[in-house]
């Protein structure tokens, strides 16, 4: 969330490949004990599918595991009346591949947090690019902002692209003690309004173009 509110326009990848054990199709909420996992069941099989095409298993109630989680663990956090009916509507409707889902919950995050950034899919584009470069084709001469510096871009695109760095910031939580690296989802539900400032605060962009190591093989 902090990388949406930092850039003017978003392109969420939701054509790349899926991969597991990452943050596709789960995320950490806190907990008495400290955190937990909720995550999206899938179809087996899927690695390296395109998460727009990476289909859910809907034999299992992860909707009702979801919101039994989310009840438990934050109804008395002070924003969860802000943000429960668009938790709800996102856990009741009937989803059937993953890429849907998961722009869905950026969409519902960014808008709770007031951010006005345009959100595009990559799936929506020209094309549907699959990779940063094809994405970049698409977009034009754009400023990159990425986490990290990204060695498959061309010289042009290189020299326009800046790292966005995060500082994650320590705040009071609904239990005892500080757990980092929870859903954005855990800032809102404790900050409601302020969560975007704090963001802010945390957020910092480069001036230059970060430097680029390429290798070669072969």
């Amino acid at each position: 969330m902090a990388l949406v509110q930092a850039v003017d326009c978003v392109v969420l990848a939701d054509t790349f490949q899926y991969s597991r054990q990452s943050f596709q199709n789960r995320a950490r909420l806190r907990n008495p004990q400290g955190w937990q996992w909720i995550s999206i069941p899938l179809k087996g099989g899927q690695h390296g599918t395109g998460i727009d095409e990476v289909r859910l298993r809907h034999h299992l109630p992860w909707q009702r595991t979801h919101r039994r989680a989310l009840l438990y663990n934050y109804r008395t956090a002070p924003y969860y009346p802000y943000v429960e009916d668009r938790l709800h509507a996102v856990l009741e409707r009937e989803w059937t591949h993953l890429g849907t889902l998961t722009c869905k919950t950026v969409e519902v995050l960014a808008d709770a947090l007031g951010l006005s950034t345009r959100i595009r899919h990559a799936s929506a584009l020209p094309g549907a690019p699959t990779s940063i470069p094809e994405v970049l084709a698409v977009l034009g001469p754009s400023t990159l902002i990425v986490p990290e510096p990204v060695a498959d871009i061309d010289a042009e695109h290189a020299e326009r692209s800046r790292v966005f760095q995060f500082d994650h910031p320590s705040y009071r939580q609904n239990f005892e003690g500080f757990e980092p690296g929870m859903s954005a989802l855990d800032l809102l539900l404790n900050y409601g309004p302020e969560s975007a400032g704090m963001l802010a605060r945390s957020t910092q962009v480069s001036s230059s173009a970060p430097e680029i190591t390429r290798t070669e093989s072969g």
